[in-house]
């Protein structure tokens, strides 16, 4: 790509060329053997940044299946939600997903028999966000806040729920920032800034199947049908590697079923199940700093046989969403400005917004909680199964650091001693909050904290009291966004013989305060060197005060 650029003096041409090889800019010209050399570094800013937070309200009635039971009592219920698609138009966006959605239900009171049902719940929403192009990268995070499965009557179902919806959208731009100029006469007068950047170098969105086997315990009736399950992913760890990223954790799997045990209309088993997947990542590098939000969409549970041919094995599968960006520190050596004794150089500027990682880490908070059981659930026998939700309420910076204030929903199954309703559920709401040590930050940071469940545990206490402890992991990135200005390209421009003719050959001057030897050199048309020798100054910097003389040297 070349470009022709003409100074305002006709006998002087200039051809700048780019290399998208190199990011290297070369400008020549000549007038009496003059010439000049630019070196650019591509520069990647924020040209878009933007979130918008909107809830959703999902309410649908299902018929329940012509093979299926009749509904005596609705036990337990899960569900995921899954971004189908997403189409991005100028300043809006449509998003279509579904609930997909399984509840387990008692259908003989009498005989303490279980059923189940599933269904697709889809829903298409309309997002709103100024300035939004096509162009954007768009990242969806769903919560749950209520999932509700009430029977109408013995053949229907009302699925209802509330849905927390977050839309980040970003747009970035690479800018030819000037690092370099040099030229044959060697009059030129440079000021340099070291720019502190964290640059995207790895962007991707992508699905991971985890599919472990689980063995029944050897107490454990075999299976006759699955009815209802729960995967969670748990204890996760990601770390980045040479061109892929390494992640483990363990899936914790939860099984509701029908054995061949007579005596017991049901039968649960549980294990967690250590994983690991390598997800290929071009350019990655284990210095890079990784910001992943990743989450479950989909689930399934299998019955196989064992080598015996007797169905003792369960395939749990499940299927995470990873969306992740890789960031890497550079400090980008730039051109802040410029001058020439013997030429009139004009630099451009373009406004530029910058990103710099301030802090990437990770935040145990413990949880312990004593739950009484309500009264509709007393006698209870044994507790079957937790598992919660956790959910962020207000993030607040703070002197020590961020104060994270959030509530874990709380699910307990568990066996009771009604016969006629040997298995229902109780739910509590947990409140906690927690300190995330940042250090000192900048000013104008922002900082997004994303909730995972590392571990859950219910014992019984006595009576009727339960004791739930839990461990949760805040995943915190803590970023600073300055908007600065840029040096892109230069020019010549006519000299301003006046401004030179008025200042005088030699001139005593008084330090202000923002006063450096470069802005002096340059507005006195001499150089910060001429400015040192002059006064016989050994340092850097001046101070506030300092008396200087300064002798004016441009000519042009």
């Amino acid at each position: 790509m070349c470009s022709w650029l003409f100074a305002s003096n006709p006998q002087i041409s200039y051809i700048t060329h780019k290399s998208f090889l190199t990011g290297i800019s070369i400008g020549y010209g000549c007038e009496e053997g003059f010439f000049m050399l630019t070196d650019t570094q591509m520069l990647q800013a924020m040209h878009f940044r933007s979130s918008v937070a909107l809830q959703v309200t999902l309410d649908q009635d299902y018929n329940v299946p012509d093979n299926k039971s009749d509904i005596e009592k609705v036990i337990v219920e899960n569900g995921e939600i899954q971004i189908q698609n997403i189409k991005t138009m100028p300043d809006k966006m449509i998003l279509k997903g579904s609930l997909f959605w399984r509840m387990a239900y008692l259908k003989d009171r009498q005989n303490c028999t279980l059923d189940h049902m599933e269904g697709e719940l889809p829903f298409e929403e309309v997002v709103n966000m100024d300035g939004l192009t096509e162009e954007a990268r768009i990242r969806v995070d769903c919560e749950m806040e209520d999932l509700r499965v009430t029977m109408i009557h013995s053949r229907k179902v009302s699925v209802r729920s509330v849905v927390n919806v977050k839309v980040h959208a970003s747009a970035v731009e690479e800018i030819p920032v000037v690092s370099e100029i040099s030229d044959t006469e060697k009059h030129l007068c440079l000021q340099r800034r070291t720019l502190d950047v964290s640059g995207i170098a790895v962007r991707k969105k992508d699905t991971i199947r985890i599919r472990e086997e689980m063995t029944l315990p050897g107490n454990k009736a075999n299976m006759l049908e699955l009815i209802w399950g729960e995967v969670q992913n748990r204890r996760v760890d990601i770390r980045p590697q040479d061109d892929k990223l390494l992640l483990r954790g363990e899936a914790s799997v939860f099984c509701l079923y029908s054995g061949e045990n007579e005596e017991n209309p049901f039968e649960y088993a549980e294990a967690d199940l250590p994983w690991q997947a390598e997800l290929p990542c071009s350019g990655m590098r284990e210095d890079m700093i990784v910001n992943s939000h990743l989450h479950k969409i989909a689930q399934s549970l299998e019955m196989k046989a064992d080598m015996d041919g007797e169905m003792r094995l369960v395939m749990a599968e499940m299927v995470l969403e990873i969306d992740l960006e890789a960031y890497e520190e550079k400090k980008l050596q730039t051109v802040s400005d410029v001058y020439s004794l013997k030429r009139q150089l004009v630099p451009v500027y373009q406004e530029a917004a910058m990103r710099r990682v301030c802090i990437r880490n990770q935040t145990e908070c413990k949880l312990y909680e004593k739950v009484r059981m309500p009264g509709e659930h007393a006698g209870v026998l044994q507790l079957c199964h937790p598992w919660a939700e956790i959910r962020m309420d207000r993030l607040e910076l703070t002197e020590e650091g961020i104060r994270a204030e959030g509530v874990a929903d709380v699910h307990i199954l568990y066996v009771n001693e009604d016969d006629h309703l040997p298995l229902d559920i109780a739910g509590v709401m947990i409140p906690f909050a927690c300190m995330i040590e940042t250090g000192v930050l900048p000013k104008d940071v922002c900082f997004e904290v994303q909730p995972y469940l590392d571990q859950i545990s219910a014992v019984m206490a006595g009576g009727d009291t339960a004791e739930v402890k839990m461990t949760v992991r805040l995943d915190t990135l803590v970023c600073q966004y300055m908007t600065i200005h840029v040096m892109t390209e230069i020019s010549e421009g006519e000299a301003n013989d006046g401004y030179m003719e008025s200042l005088p050959n030699m001139t005593g001057y008084v330090v202000k305060k923002g006063d450096t030897l470069f802005s002096l050199g340059k507005q006195f048309c001499t150089t910060a060197q001429e400015i040192r020798r002059l006064n016989h100054i050994e340092k850097e910097e001046i101070s506030e005060g300092e008396r200087l003389l300064i002798m004016k040297q441009m000519s042009f």
